[in-house]
């Protein structure tokens, strides 16, 4: 059996003359974005600080069988932002699985990549200019 660490990544963004108000809608609609089921909920958000914060799901470690329910792997994220830049950090919860065995769907590979997407990801979505125009 693997246990993974628990251990944040993070990336701070710097988007020259966004104001915060911007950078918090983006930030905003990053998360509407990327928490797309319902296991996924932001847990906190506050304007006036420029804080948002969730619980995301990276993937399911184990289905659901006769020895248990399903298992799955769960991030921390929090984004901060402030005139002119981002900050995400994304911890991953400590989770178990067995190496090798057909029934693990998820590894610590796994969580790996999918972490460094949603930084990637966060990244892109604060970069990105709204069209206002509709």
């Amino acid at each position: 059996m693997v246990t993974t660490e628990s251990v944040p990544s993070e990336r701070v963004v710097e988007v020259d003359g966004a104001e915060k108000d911007t950078l918090y809608v983006r930030a905003n609609n990053w998360m509407v974005d990327a928490f797309n089921n319902a296991d996924s909920v932001v847990q906190f958000t506050d304007k006036e600080s420029g804080t948002i914060s969730g619980r995301y799901l990276l993937g399911t470690v184990s289905n659901a069988s006769e020895y248990g329910p399903a298992r799955r792997a769960y991030a921390t994220i929090k984004v901060r932002v402030k005139d002119g830049a981002s900050k995400i950090t994304v911890t991953p919860e400590s989770f178990t699985y067995a190496k090798g065995n057909i029934y693990t769907l998820y590894t610590e590979e796994d969580a790996k990549r999918d972490v460094d997407a949603l930084l990637f990801s966060f990244e892109t979505a604060m970069k990105k200019s709204e069209d206002d125009e509709w």
